[in-house]
């Protein structure tokens, strides 16, 4: 075949064997890459993504002990080390319907079996290239944040009618729907379907409708899907999602355990089966899920301390206190200097030992838990905040569970679902009417101070609409509400004022939270544009 280039392209290979990796570098070398490093494993890879954008990785799916193939591309994309321009192409020796359907799961560019040549490396490669050039911009407009450029990029090139038309179609309508542009996107993909018949289309066409909250118009789609494909697991997820936002929790079990049957390998759809599973009571499942999710997270980014936790209170619930507190005891060992791990492992152990009946012991570790919890309040999750607000009420510790409700509601006021769980768990303690009380005094106090804010900035009164936000998204860090209004405050200011070095630090800031907490977040773009338009405006002056 005749030689093109890679002049000026960095590439990263992620493969164990020395020997594989020799034979890769040596295919490469010949056009003539900027760049080629070589990792032994997925941490060395991870480490060097760091240190260095690649436009092109191969990863072999199995690299030994450690992470695979799939987790470093999933982790990669997580810490957004690579970009939606970057090729990442998973090299495997595996053909089994696991990995495979894993490779689906994470959507590498392409996966090359062993045992495979030269021409084949290059053919694919240039293949991927050539579709994925004209999306350099978008990517780096995208990676931005700056949709609105991203979505003008996109039309300008699909005027010229480009041979990779599908790829930058996808690309505007994940653009419209970070956009919170739905129903845009909605009219975009059925305008798509009404030409060709795109099982891709009608994917996103049912999350577009799942966004809008059109619940059974999303389940025909999806169900359409699974017809034509029964090993979309895609498509099962989401009719999951559906399902429990419709309350129909045994249906969304049901699907769950049908998509983990077909691809295994995705901690957040064990996760997901679980916890379905412990809100209809059945703990046998959730059990085995849990068991699942430790066993897939061992090397994944997304391992979390809580599963461990939320197995170990399974194990309660079925009567194996024995294993529940070996389960307490792989926290601390699997999460070594992680004081919210620490808090999460000293709650474990207390609701443990409250079980077994070994009161004194089972204090003296509630009080290890709450110490930690004072200085490292915010590196508590959810569901370990609430069951260490049912270790204090079973512990006649009233007025320290008042304390952790009013942190867990003033930051999530308006997650129905958290409010009435939390509602419960006092109602489990015979205390459902302070419970109630509690809950709904500090929701109303966070709404007021809201509206005061709001009304503030309708008067014109700008430093004080600041001043009264930022003491409010201080004490409430993870209020996404609160912190949106801080920097809508704050771009309000700059626009008047046109002081925009003294506050634009301030605005990036609490809009940063904002995408921390809550990514898909439909204000955040446009407070981000607004930003950029006033940032442009000065640049221009």
């Amino acid at each position: 075949m005749s030689l093109w280039s890679l002049k000026n392209k960095k590439v990263l290979i992620v493969e164990d064997f020395q020997e594989m990796r020799a034979m890769l570098r040596s295919i490469l070398e010949p056009l003539t890459p900027a760049l080629i490093q070589l990792a032994q494993n997925g941490e060395d890879g991870l480490e060097l993504m760091e240190n260095q954008s690649f436009d092109i990785v191969f990863c072999d799916y199995n690299l030994g002990k450690g992470k695979d193939g799939q987790q470093v591309l999933e982790e990669a994309r997580h810490r957004r080390l690579i970009s939606y321009a970057t090729i990442y192409i998973m090299v495997t020796a595996e053909n089994t319907s696991e990995m495979v359907m894993g490779a689906i799961d994470y959507m590498p560019d392409d996966y090359i079996s062993k045992p495979f040549n030269r021409m084949v490396i290059q053919s694919r490669l240039k293949k991927i290239m050539d579709k994925k050039s004209n999306l350099i911009d978008i990517s780096g407009a995208m990676a931005d944040n700056d949709y609105n450029r991203a979505l003008s990029l996109c039309d300008q090139l699909l005027a010229q009618k480009p041979a990779n038309q599908m790829d930058i179609l996808k690309a505007r309508g994940e653009i419209l729907q970070k956009l919170g542009r739905f129903d845009e996107a909605s009219e975009f993909y059925e305008d798509i379907i009404e030409e060709r018949d795109i099982p891709w289309a009608y994917m996103a066409l049912a999350r577009t409708r799942f966004l809008q909250e059109h619940y059974s118009e999303t389940l025909e789609i999806l169900e359409q899907l699974i017809r034509e494909n029964p090993s979309n697991v895609a498509a099962y997820d989401l009719m999951a999602q559906t399902y429990e936002r419709m309350g129909e929790l045994n249906k969304a079990q049901n699907t769950l355990t049908t998509a983990v049957s077909k691809s295994p390998k995705s901690l957040s759809r064990q996760r997901h089966l679980a916890e379905i599973a412990v809100s209809n009571g059945d703990y046998e499942i959730a059990k085995s899920a849990y068991e699942h999710a430790l066993a897939v997270g061992r090397h994944s980014c997304f391992k979390q301390a809580d599963d461990y936790a939320e197995l170990a209170r399974t194990l309660v619930k079925t009567g194996n206190t024995d294993e529940a507190v070996k389960i307490a005891n792989r926290i601390r060992g699997d999460f070594k200097d992680d004081p919210g791990a620490g808090m999460v492992a000293a709650i474990t152990d207390s609701m443990v030992l409250t079980e077994k009946g070994d009161t004194e012991a089972a204090a003296k570790t509630l009080q290890s838990a709450l110490e930690l919890y004072r200085h490292e309040a915010g590196k508590l999750s959810v569901n370990s905040a609430l069951a260490l607000t049912g270790l204090c009420l079973s512990h006649n510790m009233a007025d320290q569970a008042d304390e952790i409700t009013k942190h867990l509601v003033s930051n999530h006021h308006d997650d129905k679902v958290l409010l009435e769980k939390t509602k419960q768990v006092y109602s489990d303690a015979g205390r459902s009417d302070s419970g109630n009380d509690l809950v709904e005094k500090i929701k109303s106090e966070v709404v007021d101070l809201n509206n005061k804010g709001a009304q503030l900035l309708q008067e014109g009164r700008l430093e004080e609409s600041i001043e009264l936000f930022m003491k409010a998204a201080n004490g409430m860090p993870d209020n996404v509400v609160v912190n949106l209004n801080t920097a809508y405050s704050v771009i309000m200011q700059m626009k008047k004022t046109g002081k925009v070095k003294k506050y634009m630090a301030r605005a990036r800031k609490y809009l940063e939270r904002v995408h921390q907490l809550d990514p898909g977040n439909r204000k955040y773009p446009e407070l981000l544009d607004m930003i950029r338009k006033i940032s442009d405006q000065r640049e221009a002056a």
